[in-house]
């Protein structure tokens, strides 16, 4: 059994009109909500054993505030920026057996593709810092699909 946890990037700040869209920071609500969000997923008692996160800055700065709580090693891949459906589950296939929980920090409107896909439907829309998980009834990383996933919970910041 492995556990996916797919994470949509905090908030975004939109006051640098001069930078490109890989380098906006999080604003004020995304610098609350990532450690918020990642306090709520340590209580869950959760064991990541991988954070892979999209290199832009708002990702990555969302990854770093969970990795620091749940004390995870972290990557980065820059494939994960803007990445569709398809190359995120690329990206998953890939991750090494030995991981149980995956965490992947990343970007709609790939996220909410990928889960509509593994549960052959998913009507919410993941925003910004939400979080779902699933379990994968898979020995190997490279087994995931929609045949062996199910909702193990989704959360969110407003939720809280």
């Amino acid at each position: 059994m492995k556990q996916l946890i797919l994470l949509r990037h905090a908030k975004s700040s939109w006051d640098f009109p001069h930078l490109n869209d890989y380098n906006r920071p999080l604003n004020e609500r995304g610098k609350r909500d990532a450690p918020k969000m990642a306090k709520w997923l340590s209580s869950q008692e959760i064991k990541a054993d991988l954070i892979i996160s999209s290199g832009a800055e708002r990702a990555k700065n969302t990854a770093i505030a969970f990795q620091a709580l749940l004390n995870t090693p972290m990557e980065i891949d820059d494939n994960l920026y803007h990445a569709s459906r398809s190359k995120l589950l690329n990206i998953i296939k890939q991750t090494d057996s030995n991981v149980k929980c995956l965490i992947l920090v990343s970007h709609n409107p790939g996220l909410n593709d990928l889960a509509d896909y593994l549960l052959s439907g998913f009507p919410e829309n993941i925003p910004t810092t939400g979080i779902v998980s699933f379990k994968l009834d898979i020995q190997k990383w490279s087994e995931a699909s929609h045949k062996n996933a199910s909702l193990h919970f989704f959360q969110y910041p407003k939720n809280l």
